[in-house]
């Protein structure tokens, strides 16, 4: 199971996004993806995602969207701290906890 991060489900609905093609790239291993209900919230503020791309999306989506729960919350605190608890990284912690919890990976990119 693979986690998308928010700028490869952004980078899947827009081509002109800078990371449409690491989407592209990552979209086409044989592997099952899934998100985390955080990178879902960032993804679904990005302006503009008509409802049926939304759909479209979700269909790939053979994971699911796995909910932020208190056992997450912990590990995401920890890792926050860890990384030196900078309040731009908080979200991008909470992602990455959920796919740690979840025992997946995380596809995002650097």
């Amino acid at each position: 199971m693979i986690h998308l991060d928010t700028n490869l489900l952004i980078g899947a609905e827009d081509p002109s996004d800078a990371h449409h093609q690491t989407t592209r790239r990552v979209l086409a291993r044989p592997d099952s993806f899934a998100c985390s209900a955080v990178a879902w919230m960032e993804f679904l503020s990005y302006p503009g995602v008509p409802q049926p791309l939304q759909e479209a999306l979700k269909s790939l989506l053979a994971g699911g969207i796995v909910p932020f729960d208190e056992a997450t919350a912990a590990l995401a605190g920890a890792i926050f701290h860890l990384t030196g608890a900078h309040r731009r990284t908080r979200l991008d912690t909470m992602i990455a906890a959920t796919a740690i919890h979840a025992g997946a990976a995380l596809a995002h990119p650097l």
